[in-house]
């Protein structure tokens, strides 16, 4: 017992004298072998950090690309979401071997520098993972959105052809023509929140219809004179028309872009301190190097 107590006292005393001269390193050879540790700690951390750094990419190309069609794919973009989802999810099992390489070569590089604060990864255990939740949330109401952001923009050319119809004399094709712009009127009409640009684009397309069908039920009639007036009155509505479209415009972007902006924009957050992170270990590798 005795022994065991002297020896546990000198290890402790010789620890404590360690820890004083440590960060000194008076002795040469022992910096050396200090330097060298930082060394291989730094080559682990640059490792794990490109490792994080390579499967971050696709995930942020992926998130990126499938936010774009939320705005504009003609196809749901629910899917590209879930994908997207999943490799970032993926790349969340790098961040707690990146971060334990960092504290190992901040604890090495302290006894040979003065500071090391630099050495840091933003990104937390758990973080990627809750910005994959984002992405996946997110695919259910972006697929809503799309369907609507559709049928809006499909709503014109089909009064349009409706119109053509009328002129060809092929009533019950437009008819059935402007039944196809009034379901898809509905589908954006009945937005839970709309934009709040949006009641805009759905009074003036409801008047559009209104006029394509007053033109119809006259040539129906075989009414020439009411087939013209109601003709001069849906040109009537252009300018109308113009302005609809800008608030559809506004509306889509507006909608479409809250969806996934706070996940994608917090990938490049967490991108952007991996690579910070990766360029602090190049730098202090290159500065042992010296």
């Amino acid at each position: 017992m005795i022994g065991t107590r002297a020896a546990f006292s000198g290890a402790t005393a010789v620890l404590g004298l360690a820890l004083v001269l440590g960060p000194r390193l008076p002795d040469p050879g022992v910096r050396l072998l200090a330097e060298r540790l930082v060394e291989e700690r730094a080559a682990v951390a640059e490792r794990e950090l490109d490792d994080l750094h390579a499967s971050l990419v696709p995930g942020l190309e992926a998130a990126r690309t499938a936010a774009a069609a939320v705005v504009s794919s003609a196809d749901p973009p629910g899917v590209e979401l879930m994908v997207a989802a999943g490799i970032v999810r993926g790349a969340e099992a790098g961040v707690p071997a990146a971060r334990e390489a960092l504290a190992a070569l901040v604890a090495a590089a302290r006894t040979v520098r003065a500071t090391a604060s630099n050495l840091e990864l933003g990104v937390t255990v758990g973080e990627l993972a809750a910005i994959a939740d984002q992405l996946a949330t997110a695919a259910e109401p972006a697929d809503a959105f799309a369907e609507r952001r559709v049928a809006a923009t499909r709503l014109p050319a089909t009064l349009e052809d409706a119109l053509d119809a009328i002129d060809r004399a092929a009533l019950d094709v437009a008819g059935a023509l402007i039944d196809e712009a009034r379901t898809d009127h509905a589908t954006v009409a009945t937005w839970e929140t709309p934009p709040s640009t949006l009641p805009v684009w759905i009074a003036t397309t409801d008047a559009m219809i209104t006029g394509v069908e007053a033109i119809l039920d006259a040539a129906r009639l075989g009414d020439g004179a009411a087939q013209v007036r109601a003709g001069e009155a849906f040109v009537a509505l252009a300018d109308q028309a113009a302005s609809a479209d800008r608030a559809l415009r506004i509306a889509i972007g507006e909608a479409g872009q809250e969806l996934t902006v706070a996940p994608v924009s917090r990938l490049a957050e967490a991108f952007a301190e991996v690579e910070a992170a990766r360029n602090a270990v190049a730098a202090l590798t290159r500065s042992a190097g010296r």
